[in-house]
C-alpha cells in the first residue's frame, strides 16, 4: 500500500510541475503577443500618420536608421511622417521571433514595407531587430 501511495504522490508532483510549466509558457506567450501587438500598433500609426500614438509608444531618445544609413531622432522621424516626406501604406511581418527577458524584449523579423519615401515608391523587405522596454506595464519601442 505504501508504494502505491508514493506513486500517486509522484504523479501529483509531476502534474503540478507540468501545470506550473504550462502557466509560465502561457505567460511568456502572452508577453510575446503583447510585444507583437505593440510593434503592429507602431506600424499602423506610421501608416495613419498618427503622431500622438507614435509619441506614446516610442521611448524618448530613440533614434531611427533608414535603409540608406541615415539616422534621425524621434522628432525628426515623426516630422517627416507628418509632413508627407515619409508615406507608409502597408506592412507585412514574416519570420517573426520574439524574445522576452524581464522588462526587455526583442522582435526579430523580415518586414515588407510598401511606401513612398523621399520621392521613391516601392516595397522593401527589411531585416528588423526591434527592441522594447516594459514601462508601466506597456511595451514601448526603444533602441
Amino acid at each position: 500500500m505504501l508504494l502505491g501511495g508514493c506513486s500517486a504522490v509522484k504523479q501529483d508532483i509531476a502534474e503540478t510541475a507540468e501545470t506550473i510549466i504550462d502557466q509560465k509558457e502561457s505567460e511568456a506567450m502572452k508577453e510575446e503577443n503583447r510585444v507583437l501587438e505593440a510593434y503592429k500598433t507602431m506600424q499602423q500609426a506610421m501608416i495613419d500618420k498618427d503622431i500622438e500614438t507614435l509619441d506614446r509608444i516610442v521611448k524618448d531618445g530613440t533614434t531611427f536608421t533608414h535603409m540608406s544609413g541615415k539616422t534621425q531622432t524621434k522628432d525628426e522621424y515623426f516630422g517627416e511622417i507628418a509632413d508627407g516626406t515619409l508615406n507608409y501604406y502597408k506592412y507585412r511581418i514574416a519570420n517573426c521571433e520574439i524574445t522576452v527577458s524581464g522588462d526587455t524584449a526583442t522582435l526579430t523579423a523580415n518586414v515588407t514595407l510598401t511606401a513612398k519615401v523621399y520621392g521613391m515608391s516601392g516595397s522593401w523587405t527589411l531585416p528588423v531587430n526591434a527592441h522594447f522596454e516594459r514601462i508601466n506595464d506597456d511595451w514601448i519601442y526603444s533602441n
